[in-house]
């Protein structure tokens, strides 16, 4: 960990007190990271390397001693961490701007500290302090000299020990050219002693940086600026838009937002909404320019030179425009508060920049609260600047220990009674009286116990959409046990921005076909299950002339024609690699070639006794995509896959077992009077007897299924004898 640096004025006796408490010093591997990270610019390309290496190599071996259990283990991994120690202070030696001092009776030799250049407004001093006999110590320390009041600028280093103590004093906010402060050290319980350093940081430049579309217009859009020189830094552009206050403090509530997409996009990212001007350090520096999935990312490497100005024009253009095929880009889950129309715009320019058409902005609850206020829901809500839509749901009820987390879409009213709220089924049916949509988040996962409450509802024919991608992650596993058991589920994604990384990340299209876009096509297309989920690869399926989310009835066993087409941006998505499933198998698989940005499927296949069919894609860079099944209905049988009812309903059957556990745990706390201040448990014990009936009706569904199974059996049997 770093040192607590303290800004001293005046006496530095008065101003530090009688006995400063010593702070920890950090180990080998820790100032090997903040080097490797922040400052490597301390060092040549040769030098940089070897930094890198040691980081790894320290990190490793603290990875190997914490899980070590036998000696011999422990022992190589403290003589690992002994030497990349030792390799560690020769590098450290080899620093050209390393500067080296003598602690002796009170006095500092030499007694002036000189000159040091840093790169820009940022860096770094690197000091070998000999304090006599005794071990050797790292010390970090950091101070932002724009928060330095009055003239003098003194900066306390504590932590000093006897014998030989390397110090990293991270610095931000240098003033342009001459910049004059004194470091005290603090060692051996000592008054402190001061060392006058001179800062020496070159002027600024200026960067003016405009960002078009393919019209020749600015667009918002997502910024990632670095300062090379400085050592990689992100920098925030000037205009970067900030509503991290609209996060209600939740996740990671800020502004700056990582792309949690494997990669070269992987990074942290401003949201900007046009063009902006700034003063920044002269030197290397890099950009990414992003507009969601649709466009192609724009890199760029630039040198800006003191005193001057460097002006920069970047057009973001389309690989691809879904809009043209009727496709309609949406993220169902974004945490985001709208209480002013300042909030509205703000996220607005969010979404634009991530060219999401449709954001589900959820007010979140759980049994104790709310958050994320929405000013209204309902259509006369919806914040609309052409073909980009805000409109307002929520994330509730929603447990963790119970039965997972729900998402409602085009709702309203907020539909929320804590003496109700595990009567998922509740929600469900009012959501649908209003219009709405209603489904399950973190399906992916899945997370927080979802499956139970889906093993609940999907069999009710309550559930409209799950959320199959998330976090750069396709989970199918709850999705193709549910389609086999002869269930419909619609494929859905969303961020879950804050705790996500970004709007958009990954999102699923909704099939609004010909004529115009609006929320309500956007949502009918949901509902109807037109979608596909996707973190960069596009797909088209149809079986006949079905889409995703449609039946294909068949009386008799037919040919039916599958087509399929994956692609993606050619410059980072290649190879691509297409797959047909078929209750949950792969039927039919083709990867294109190096190079190949597209891959396409033609070929008949027997409608049989009926099943669910699929595409699925997956790209370079761990990227990846999947429909919603079309659903082949054999008339008088399910689209179901017989063979494994028995098995699945054995599983939904012991997630359900699940429920009734924690039901009678819950009950019996509660009549222990154990849970009075536990909310969550306490209202499940009080409302677990409906849950259970809910839970007996899923049963009942399941025995019945068996059922179907066995009276198939003969039906199947003469469809697939060869006549």
């Amino acid at each position: 960990m770093r040192t607590t640096l303290t800004i001293l004025s005046g006496l530095l006796c008065a101003s530090l007190g009688a006995s400063p408490a010593p702070a920890e010093a950090v180990n080998a591997a820790g100032l090997a990271g903040l080097l490797s990270r922040e400052h490597a610019h301390l060092f040549d390309p040769a030098g940089r390397q070897v930094l890198n290496d040691l980081n790894r190599g320290l990190r490793e071996a603290e990875e190997q001693l914490r899980k070590a259990t036998a000696e011999g283990d422990k022992k190589a991994a403290r003589d690992r961490l002994e030497k990349g120690k030792a390799d560690l202070i020769a590098l450290l030696g080899k620093c050209p701007s390393l500067m080296r001092v003598t602690l002796a009776e009170g006095r500092l030799t030499p007694p002036q500290a000189g000159f040091v250049t840093l790169p820009g407004d940022r860096g770094a001093v690197l000091i070998c302090l000999d304090n006599g006999p005794g071990s050797i110590q790292f010390v970090t320390a950091q101070q932002d000299l724009t928060e330095i009041r009055g003239e003098r600028a003194v900066v306390a280093v504590r932590g000093i020990g006897p014998g030989s103590n390397w110090i990293l004093i991270s610095l931000t906010g240098v003033p342009a050219l001459r910049t004059t402060l004194a470091l005290a050290f603090e060692a051996n319980q000592g008054q402190p002693v001061s060392w006058p350093i001179d800062l020496i940081s070159q002027d600024k430049a200026r960067l003016k940086i405009r960002i078009l579309d393919e019209d020749g217009k600015p667009t918002p859009a997502m910024v990632r600026l670095t300062w090379a020189t400085g050592g990689d830094v992100d920098v925030r552009p000037s205009n970067a838009v900030d509503f991290s206050a609209q996060f209600d403090s939740q996740g990671a509530a800020t502004s700056h937002r990582i792309m949690n997409i494997p990669g070269g996009l992987w990074g942290y990212y401003w949201v900007v909404p046009g063009p902006f001007d700034m003063v920044v350090p002269a030197g290397e520096w890099r950009i990414m320019v992003r507009r969601g999935a649709e466009h192609v990312p724009v890199q760029d490497s630039f040198t800006t030179t003191s005193n001057q100005t460097m002006e920069k024009t970047y057009t973001v253009k389309r690989w691809v425009d879904m809009r043209k095929l009727g496709w309609y880009s949406g993220d169902d889950h974004v945490h985001n508060r709208i209480l002013s129309d300042d909030d509205a715009r703000r996220l607005m320019t969010y979404v634009k920049a991530e060219d999401i058409h449709l954001a589900n902005i959820v007010k979140m609850g759980d049994i104790y609260r709310t958050w994320f206020e929405q000013r209204g829901f309902g259509k006369e809500y919806r914040v609309i600047d052409g073909d980009y839509i805000l409109s307002p749901g929520q994330e509730c009820p929603r447990t963790h220990q119970q039965i997972g987390h729900t998402i409602s879409m085009n709702i309203t009213s907020m539909v929320r009674d804590t003496d109700k709220y595990y009567s998922y089924d509740w929600v469900a049916d009012t959501v649908h009286q209003q219009g709405g949509l209603w489904g399950y988040a973190h399906v992916c996962g899945p997370a927080f116990h979802v499956h139970r409450d889906m093993s609940v509802s999907i069999p009710q024919s309550k559930v409209d959409f799950v959320e199959l991608l998330q976090f750069a992650h396709l989970g199918t596993d709850l999705f193709y046990d549910f389609l086999d058991l002869g269930f419909k589920v619609t494929a859905s994604a969303g961020s879950d921005v804050p705790w996500g990384g970004t709007v958009g990340e990954v999102r699923v299209y909704s099939c609004v076909g010909d004529g115009e876009f609006n929320a309500d096509r956007w949502f009918e297309g949901m509902k109807k299950g037109r979608t596909f989920v996707t973190n960069g690869p596009m797909i088209e399926f149809q079986v006949d002339e079905a889409l995703p989310g449609d039946e294909v009835r068949v009386s008799g066993n037919r040919k039916l024609r599958v087509r399929a087409r994956a692609w993606g941006d050619p410059a980072r998505m290649t190879p691509i690699k297409l797959e047909i499933v078929r209750h949950s198998e792969v039927i039919r698989a083709q990867t294109g070639g190096n190079g190949q940005a597209e891959v396409k499927l033609d070929f008949e296949l027997d409608a049989g006794c009926g099943f669910w069919i699929a595409a699925r894609v997956s790209a370079a860079e761990g990227l990846s995509a999947h429909t919603t099944p079309v659903y082949v209905v054999r008339e008088g049988l399910r689209f179901w896959r017989p063979e494994a009812v028995s098995r699945l309903t054995d599983k939904t059957n012991g997630w359900l077992d699940e429920i009734d556990k924690i039901v009678a745990e819950a009950k019996a706390a509660n009549r222990a009077g154990k849970v009075e201040t536990d909310r969550a448990v306490k209202q499940l014990a009080v409302q677990g007897d409906d849950l259970l009936k809910r839970v007996a009706a899923a049963r009942k569904v399941y025995a019945e299924l068996k059922d179907v199974a066995e009276k198939e059996k003969e039906t199947r049997a003469r469809a697939e004898t060869p006549k």
